[in-house]
């Protein structure tokens, strides 16, 4: 798959942490079922007893935004992003987009503190990605080349994060070092080292004393010889790294688990790292402009993505949050959660896929049986509703199947049976449950997802 051919026009332009790592590492010697070439049904058994943590919805509740237009893109929006309970929402292009660099010890922020500022008005957190050197402070005077003076890089990164960090008192913002560093300036693995290195002391020199994380590298895919190398330097000089991140775009969800299966390998040769953060700072199903991007297919997409990375990894940011301003992409409107306000602001499929999940609320629950198409995930809410999401994902638009689910530690009594279909109908009934034991089949068509909910009466 061409991976970065959109890009090339620049216009891009969980529990618990300590505990991740844990489960990364037990995943080097698991089979990923969806690998296989028959592929496997579901039988899902669901623990309602043990829970596993309440962190879970800063999976998917993240956002990017592409280079789209060097305006604000979030502000017109904001209303819609809103309701989607963003806790972190991606930048890139801070530079070379929003003429913050007007020379040596000079800046304006203006620009840049309107997209932050409709950040925050969302509820969000943002994540700044420090790109791309601007043409009259990088070599060549081409953009995203290597500063052709690097202490004025390191002033200018120094001046963002005391702007942002320390005069505007945001906490807790992500600073990550650079964008796809192995396709815009075409970085090599020891040059980014290098940026990292002066890039993470000029963050910290900026944010002082204020809470803020920073991480990388942030290249279009995961490459372990790039992150091993990364490594070695951080450990080597002492710096800051407080997530690593990194992009994936494919329609094949084995290809984020063997992505995962590199990255234990890389950290148990750097067992210091393991409490680090895993980001998915730029996820879609096509790296190319689609028309999976205006179908209930993309939302089902990253329905399913969720199930497998629950628990796995700490956030994903779906790319991207608005299109961009319309023109003819292989039938596409763009890669948007919401369409360009040109073509009226309208909420897509992938934007009601994460206003779908944010309905899990409470305990994560332990769930074991997923197939190759169909998986699950389950919590338990504190007034002991069980709510489970089941879903049926294919590329191909052809598997349907029928499979048990089993419920394992039910209170017995009445319950209200809830079942809300992603993009369709709610409908109830009351069951009475008699055992500690609860099962039932259910029948999905391909690429749709349902919400359970298992509601106590008394």
């Amino acid at each position: 798959m061409a991976n970065n051919s959109r890009k090339s026009s620049f216009l891009k332009p969980l529990i618990i942490a300590a505990s991740v790592p844990l489960i990364l590492l037990g995943l080097k010697t698991a089979n990923d079922i969806r690998k296989g070439a028959a592929g496997v049904p579901a039988a899902i058994t669901i623990d309602a007893v043990t829970s596993h943590g309440t962190s879970f919805t800063n999976l998917w509740q993240n956002l990017a935004q592409g280079g789209e237009e060097a305006t604000d893109m979030i502000g017109p929006v904001a209303n819609l992003v809103r309701p989607l309970q963003p806790k972190l929402i991606r930048v890139d292009h801070l530079y070379d987009y929003y003429q913050v660099y007007v020379g040596p010890n000079s800046y304006d922020f203006t620009r840049l503190d309107k997209v932050v500022d409709s950040i925050l008005s969302t509820g969000a957190r943002p994540l700044l990605s420090l790109s791309y050197t601007p043409s009259n402070l990088a070599t060549d005077n081409k953009v995203a080349n290597p500063p052709n003076d690097w202490t004025n890089w390191n002033n200018l990164v120094a001046a963002t994060a005391r702007h942002y960090s320390v005069d505007k008192g945001i906490g807790g913002i992500y600073y990550e070092v650079w964008n796809e560093p192995d396709l815009f300036g075409s970085w090599k693995s020891a040059d980014y080292n290098n940026l990292y290195l002066n890039t993470a002391r000029a963050v910290v020199a900026g944010a002082g004393s204020a809470a803020f994380k920073i991480g990388g590298p942030a290249t279009t895919a995961f490459y372990p010889n790039w992150l091993r190398s990364l490594l070695q330097t951080v450990q080597d000089n002492h710096l800051p790294l407080n997530f690593i991140s990194w992009h994936r775009y494919s329609k094949n969800i084995a290809d984020y688990q063997r992505d995962l299966d590199q990255l234990n390998d890389v950290l148990a040769d750097y067992p210091r790292f393991f409490g680090v953060e895993r980001l998915l700072t730029e996820v879609g199903p096509n790296s190319e402009p689609d028309v999976w991007y205006d179908n209930q297919i993309s939302g089902v997409h990253l329905i399913s993505l969720v199930t497998a990375l629950s628990g796995k990894i700490h956030r994903i940011f779906p790319f991207e949050v608005v299109d961009g301003p319309p023109n003819v992409r292989n039938g596409s409107t763009g890669w948007g959660l919401i369409t360009n306000p040109q073509n009226g602001a309208k909420p897509k499929p992938r934007y009601f896929a994460i206003r779908f999940l944010n309905q899990l609320q409470g305990q994560l629950l332990g769930v074991n049986g997923n197939g190759t198409w169909v998986s699950s995930l389950a919590t338990k809410k504190d007034d002991g509703t069980v709510d489970i999401l089941l879903v049926n994902y294919d590329p191909r638009n052809t598997h349907t199947e029928t499979f048990p689910v089993k419920i394992i530690g039910l209170n017995p009594g009445h319950y209200t049976f809830k079942r809300t279909d992603y993009l369709g109908n709610t409908s109830s009934r009351s069951i009475t449950v008699t055992t500690y034991l609860y099962q039932d089949t259910f029948y999905l068509d391909p690429n749709t997802a349902t919400l359970l909910e298992l509601i106590p009466t008394q």
